[in-house]
Parts: structure tokens; C-alpha cells; sequence
């Protein structure tokens, strides 16, 4: 038998691909089967991995339990490539050639006939049928002998991995945007396969005209004040553990609808209608038209309760699919975080694929009705921010997309738990083969012609996982060669999870209220008290008191030089950040918070 991997210093990305072509040929002209094609029998195959919980639901573990964003590199160009990363693509390629046969899936990632529409091809170990299985349940049917627009090769194995070169970081993923492919290894954790499919999409979809966002989409047909109805599409931005499923996943329901009846003293049903789920995770966004990623949901389902209706009834139902969920005494899936643990400490990450049908309010269709008219922003902090605000500033806005500031949950990583982070457009380990500038800046001008179009989208900004004035201590904090005073919150461990000390924060139901109201007009504002008539919060939001909205605002604890003392000092870091991840941002976007 011929040699059929070249040496090591040949190896490119482009070689890799045409390598693994004559490793599936060299097999077929031995009589052998080098690939299993969108096996029928695929869950028969996951089952054997899996345990089967009391409601018919299944569960997998992962042998890692967040997505490897610090083990990944992105190769733009081959100029980049380094002997380590040759070296990986070589051991894959070995791996394959010595394997059973590969597991292929195929999907289209877009709603099929968009212009968001884009084929993806997973090649999966066949040791991990359950992640071939559960990524196929996720996306749309696509004829499995079309070429594909991208393929994924999935080999949850350690292959005796080199580090990053230049870091003590194992070398797991590597991406190659203008290849159209990505390799995974040693990971088994299912986001590893979904978010390399939805990082090639959101570049797929920039070359379409669009912005692929890390966003939710749900409407919902809402009561105004003046008595008309008017046709809500919202997309909520954020990054995992800050609500962007809970929030994009909600409904008002006749059940949780009694909450905000003792609460608040109103049935949210009473003004709203047509609700619709469309997509939890990865959108596109057009000026036109909004497009779902996913005909299903990966979510985090972790401190799920039945008041979450949509959600709880399809993360109950038998055909949810779980990952690192745990059961309860009596064999049913939990969400509360107290059996399974990882590292030591409780589990935070649990995961399920779900159905969107189940929810009950799936319409068959992950593209919106209209343009996008309600933009959020869970941007959680933990020392200026109030509970809501609304955004009258298209370069402000884009500055908070921009920024991706964000609290660190384990889902994350378990390095940045607690943490404020910047995280460019919540989404910055997903955007490849243009820069992170370039989706800002195109969102930006749909802001701006919107406006001119006398059709503004309304843009809020939201605290709803943070804490309002937790407690915290200045410190000296080191940006890059210089050194600035910042303030640091007061983490405790509680449960093994660090948490701020301190401070409020608003419930969901308080949230959902504000959205509610925000979306029929009825909230009352008054100007931001250094950032005047750019950003509005609420003085009056009809179902909360005036001592709840008080204890929902920073200044009701800090004077005004601590105020802006504190905001000072987040527009430095700020900076710092969109330097590295955001550079080149237009003037008025990178000055937009400055006083």
C-alpha cells in the first residue's frame, strides 16, 4: 500500500482536505467502508452511551463541559500556519486513516431557500454517535450527496495534542475560515460541533449582506397605549448564563400570567397576542427580515422551573435530548444543580437539546414577520448600570454591541466565573474571516437608516443577571503598559461558584414586565444623568412601585462623583478591549460613552 499522508511540512489546510479524500478512497479500493452516511440507525447508536431517564428523555455526559474557546485558533491565512498546527491536522488525518468508519451528517444551517441557507457536513468519531445525533436533530434536512459549504471533523480524542504555539494552552480546535472547515479534537462536549457550525454561518451570512448575531427571536403581538396593535420582533444579545434563552424562550402563559397578576397587579395577557418562538441562539439579521440559525434549541437549562413555561414543558418532554443534566431521586431529568458536579464544585452547565415545537409556540418558521423593531442587550455589570435602559443613540448602541461587556458563568469557562469580561458583540469567539469592526459597523448603519426611515429601532441595554451596586473595593488594574484605579466587586464562593456580595438585581417576571410595557409605550422616562438624552431610564414602568424602581437604580447608593468615578473608569477598560477586539471602530462609535 501506497503512502497516503504526506509529511508533516507539506501539510496545509488545502492539503489536509484532498488527504482526507484518498484516505476514504484508499479504504473503498480495499473493500473497505470509510464512511457511514447519515445513518438511519444513528440513535439506536447514541443510546448505547446514553442513560434514559424516567419520561423517556435521554442524557449524555461530556468529558468537558464548556466550549474550548481558549484551546482554539483561527488560521485566516496559511502564511499563519506553525509546526504545531501542522502537526495536528497530521494526527487527525492518521486517526481517520487508522478509524472505523467516520459518521457523516448533513444539514443546512438558515432557514432552507434564505439567502441564509448554508450546507454544513459533520464528520463525527464513530465512538460519539450521540453528538452526530443530537447536532442532526438540531438543523434542517439537507440531501446528503449536495456539496457542502462547510465541513466540520469531529475526533474527541487526544491525539497527543501540541500547545498553542507560544502558550502552555493544549491545541484542541482550529479553524479555517477561507477552507470552509473546522477540526475538533479531544472535546466531546456537544457545543464544540454547534458553535463551529454557527461561527462558519455568521461569516456565511456577512457575505450575504446580513449580520450573523448571538441572539434570541421572539414576537409577539402587543396592546399599545393609544389602543392599536403593533407586531414586536425582538432579538436578544448575550452571551451564556445572562438570560438570552430565558428571555428569548418566554411566553405569558394563563399560568405564570397569576404571578404578575398578585405581583403587579395586571394580566400580561390582557395586551398581548400571536406569541411566537423563532430561534435561541445564532440569527441572521437582514434589513429586511430576520432568520433562525436552528430548527431546534441547545440550551442551558440549568435553575429551569415551571414558571419558564415554553422552555420547562420542552425541557420535560421525552423527545429532549440532555447533556450533563442530572435526575432526580426518581429518575426524571433535574435542573437544580445539586447531584452532578465537575472539577469538584456543582454542575452549571447543563444542556438539552430541545424541540422547538414542544414549547407549544413554534409556528413551524424560524423567519421573522418583519424587520427586527426591539434590539436587547443583556449586558450585565455590577456597579452603573440600572436594571433597564433604553438606547436613544445609534453610535451608543453600537458601542454596547461592540463592547460585549458581560459577567463570566461557568458555562463559559470555569476560569472567568464572576468576572467582568469584554466580549466583542457577544459573540467574539464565533466571528472569523472578517473582523468583529466589520459586523458592528453594518449593524450601525441599520441603525442609522432606520431612524432616517422615521422606523427607529428601539434599543435597550439590560442588567438582568448583574447586580445593582454590589459591593466592591478600588484596585489597581493593569491595561496593557499603563496602570488605572478600577473597581473590583467582592466575589464569595457559595456552592463552590463565586458570587458578588450584595446588590439587586430585578426578577425575570420584573424583566418580562418591563419588555411587556417598553413594547406597548408605556414606560416613562427621564434623561441619564451624565449621558443625558442618549440613554433614557425608567422613572415610571406601570405595575412596579416607585420603591422598587428606586432600589433598581445605581444612584439611589453612590453620589455623582462615584458615579462617574465608576463609569470613568469602565469607558477606560472599554477601550482597552475594543483596541484588541473591536480596532478601527468609527470615531463616534469608540467615543460614544465619553463625558
Amino acid at each position: 500500500m501506497r503512502k497516503v499522508i504526506p509529511p508533516l511540512e507539506e501539510i496545509t489546510p488545502e492539503v489536509f482536505k484532498e488527504t482526507f479524500l484518498k484516505i476514504l478512497d484508499v479504504k473503498r479500493s480495499a473493500g473497505l467502508q470509510p464512511i457511514l452516511d447519515n445513518p438511519p440507525d444513528l440513535f439506536e447508536r447514541a443510546k448505547m452511551y446514553g442513560t434514559r431517564y424516567k419520561n423517556g428523555s435521554w442524557n449524555w455526559a461530556s468529558n468537558i463541559w464548556s466550549r474550548s474557546a481558549k484551546n482554539t485558533v483561527v488560521i485566516e491565512d496559511d502564511e499563519e500556519l506553525k509546526e504545531e498546527h501542522k502537526l495536528l491536522m497530521m494526527r487527525v488525518l492518521e486517526h481517520i486513516l487508522a478509524q472505523g468508519p467516520l459518521i457523516k451528517v448533513d444539514g443546512y444551517v438558515g432557514k432552507p431557500g434564505t439567502k441564509a441557507q448554508m450546507h454544513a457536513r459533520v464528520y463525527v468519531d464513530p465512538q460519539f454517535p450521540d453528538l452526530a445525533y443530537r447536532w442532526k436533530q438540531l438543523v434542517f434536512d439537507a440531501p446528503p450527496e449536495e456539496d457542502p459549504d462547510v465541513e466540520v471533523f469531529a475526533v474527541p480524542h487526544y491525539l497527543g495534542n501540541p500547545n498553542i504555539p507560544g502558550t502552555d494552552r493544549m491545541l484542541m480546535v482550529m479553524r479555517f475560515p477561507h477552507h470552509n472547515f473546522t477540526i475538533i479534537t479531544v472535546s466531546s462536549y456537544q457545543g464544540e460541533i454547534k458553535k463551529a457550525v454557527l461561527t462558519h454561518w455568521i461569516y456565511h451570512v456577512y457575505k450575504r449582506g446580513g449580520t450573523g448575531e448571538h441572539a434570541a427571536l421572539r414576537e409577539f403581538s402587543v396592546k399599545t397605549v393609544d389602543g392599536g396593535w403593533k407586531r414586536i420582533v425582538m432579538a436578544v444579545w448575550g452571551l451564556t448564563g445572562t438570560g438570552k434563552s430565558t428571555h428569548g424562550l418566554y411566553v405569558w402563559t394563563p399560568n405564570n400570567s397569576k404571578v404578575y397578576e398578585r405581583e403587579f397587579g395586571l394580566n400580561p395577557l390582557d395586551y398581548v397576542k400571536d406569541q411566537v418562538i423563532k430561534n435561541d441562539d445564532i440569527v441572521a439579521i437582514f434589513e429586511d427580515r430576520v432568520i433562525g440559525s436552528e430548527r431546534g434549541s441547545w440550551t442551558k437549562t440549568e435553575d429551569l422551573t415551571p414558571e419558564q413555561e415554553a422552555m420547562w414543558r420542552a425541557a420535560t418532554s421525552p423527545h429532549a435530548l440532555h447533556e450533563n443534566t442530572e435526575f432526580d431521586e426518581n429518575g426524571y431529568p433535574s435542573f437544580k444543580g445539586e447531584l452532578f458536579q465537575y472539577f469538584g464544585r456543582p454542575n452549571r452547565n447543563s444542556r438539552s437539546v430541545l424541540r422547538l415545537e414542544d414549547t407549544g409556540y413554534f409556528d413551524g418558521d424560524v423567519e421573522s414577520s418583519g424587520p427586527l423593531n426591539f434590539a436587547v442587550f443583556l449586558s450585565p455589570g455590577y456597579f452603573t448600570e440600572w436594571a433597564w435602559m433604553k438606547v436613544e443613540d445609534p453610535a451608543l448602541a453600537a458601542k454596547i454591541l461592540a463592547d460585549g461587556r458581560t459577567i463570566g458563568h461557568p458555562a463559559q469557562s470555569k476560569e472567568v466565573v464572576g468576572k467582568l469580561r469584554y466580549v466583542a458583540r457577544f459573540a467574539q469567539p464565533f466571528t472569523m474571516g472578517v473582523p468583529n469592526t466589520a459586523h458592528v459597523v453594518r449593524f450601525y448603519e441599520y441603525l442609522k437608516r432606520r431612524i432616517e426611515q422615521g422606523d427607529p429601532i428601539q434599543v435597550y441595554v439590560f442588567n438582568n443577571t448583574g447586580r445593582i451596586i454590589a459591593k466592591y473595593r478600588w484596585v489597581r488594574m493593569k491595561l496593557g503598559d499603563r496602570e488605572i484605579e478600577a473597581p473590583e466587586p467582592i466575589l464569595v464562593e457559595k456552592n463552590g461558584i463565586p458570587k458578588a456580595v450584595g446588590g439587586e438585581r430585578p426578577t425575570i417576571e420584573e424583566t418580562e414586565l418591563f419588555i411587556l410595557q417598553a413594547a406597548r409605550g408605556a414606560v416613562k422616562y427621564r434623561l441619564h444623568p451624565v449621558w443625558g438624552e442618549k440613554v433614557l431610564v425608567p422613572e415610571e414602568v406601570p405595575g412596579l412601585t416607585q420603591e422598587r424602581l428606586k432600589q433598581l437604580d445605581p444612584t439611589t447608593y453612590l453620589d455623582m462623583d462615584e458615579f462617574k468615578r465608576l463609569l470613568r473608569a469602565q469607558i477606560e477598560v472599554s477601550k482597552y478591549y475594543l483596541d484588541r477586539n473591536c480596532p478601527s471602530l468609527p470615531k463616534e462609535i469608540y467615543e460614544a460613552m465619553d463625558f
